[in-house]
């Protein structure tokens, strides 16, 4: 599923497991994924969902994700919506949805 089908079914998705594929961000202050194509996003963060990790999910290798990060990954992982009082998720609440993360994997592109 795409970032942006995600994030448009958000209020029928929000706790069930999903996965997404997009561009992944493991920078400071942007651990996300975001979607493909380019020419489909939406302003700022709107096409982005915030990577967490947790009870139950994937603890992050920070080499492996510092090396993935700028590729096409796959993500499975639970779909969650902002809690109250934030109107948005991650840092700064800039994300309007999060996925804590099960499983990362590279999406090998073959021609």
């Amino acid at each position: 599923m795409s970032i942006n089908e995600a994030l448009d079914q958000i209020d029928e998705l929000a706790g069930s497991d999903i996965c997404v594929r997009g561009l992944l961000s493991f920078e400071f202050e942007d651990v996300s994924i975001t979607h493909l194509p380019r020419g489909e996003r939406r302003d700022g963060y709107l096409s982005s969902i915030w990577q967490s990790t947790g009870n139950g999910a994937l603890s992050f290798d920070e080499k492996r994700c510092k090396s993935l990060s700028g590729k096409i990954v796959v993500i499975e992982g639970t779909l969650f919506k902002p809690v109250a009082p934030f109107d948005g998720c991650g840092h700064m609440s800039l994300w309007p949805a999060a996925l804590l993360a099960r499983t990362l994997e590279r999406e090998l592109l073959i021609n």
